[in-house]
Order: structure tokens, then C-alpha cells, then sequence
């Protein structure tokens, strides 16, 4: 919506003209940094959602899983060997899998990087490079 100033316009034309423009230019970024965290946060809810629908099920699987490796584990050292031996294995794993998964979860994926990419272009564009 930029607007052009006649020949004969006067300085206090040319300064409301600007204002307009800075200010159509700022509900524009606005704008668009209020649809890119809405796409981001919604795709982030559905992920959770995914997330959460999918741990369920291979939590079930899981307690299945280590009942058998138990199971097995029985005839050869023992029904409390076998028993400890499963719950320690599982729970190194289960650290190593949630520190790397709390790495993984950061906020990067919630940063509205086109709203910065278009302020910047607009900053060095006022600026003139």
C-alpha cells in the first residue's frame, strides 16, 4: 500500500504519507508473525497428540517385552537377578532416550523465522542497502 506523493506535496504530506506506510508495513508483519506461530503452534499440538496416542501403545508393548525378557532371564539367573537386570537395563535406556529427547524438544521449532527474515529485509531496506 505504498503511496505516492504528488510533485507539489509538502513536507508535511510526505511525512504522513510515510507514517501511513510505516504503520500498513508493521499490521503486515504483524500479521503474518500472528499466522506463523498459529501454523507452528498447531502443528506442534498435533504432534503432541501423536506423540502421546504413540507412547501409549508402546508402553503397553514395552511391559509386555520385558515380562518375556524376564521370562527368559529366569532359568538362567534367577527370578530376582532376571527382574533387576531388565529394570536397570530399561531405565539406561530410558534416560539416554529422555535426554535426547528433551535436546530435540527445544523452542526452535516455535521461532517465527519468515517474520524475522521479512523485519530484516525491511530494516535494511529503511536503511538503504
Amino acid at each position: 500500500m505504498a503511496t505516492q506523493p504528488t510533485d507539489g506535496a509538502s513536507i508535511g504530506d510526505l511525512l504522513r504519507s510515510l507514517i501511513g506506510d510505516i504503520q500498513h508495513l508493521l499490521r503486515t508483519e504483524l500479521r503474518l508473525f500472528q499466522t506463523e506461530v498459529r501454523s507452528n503452534i498447531a502443528g506442534l499440538k498435533t504432534g503432541m497428540i501423536l506423540l502421546a496416542a504413540g507412547g501409549t501403545l508402546m508402553l503397553a508393548s514395552l511391559i509386555t517385552l520385558f515380562a518375556a525378557f524376564v521370562g527368559w532371564l529366569i532359568p538362567v539367573v534367577g527370578h530376582g537377578w532376571a527382574e533387576l537386570i531388565v529394570s536397570v537395563a530399561s531405565a539406561v535406556i530410558g534416560f539416554i532416550l529422555l535426554g535426547t529427547g528433551s535436546k530435540k524438544l527445544g523452542a526452535a521449532g516455535l521461532t517465527p523465522d519468515r517474520t524475522i527474515a521479512s523485519l530484516k529485509q525491511d530494516a535494511e531496506t529503511l536503511k538503504g542497502n
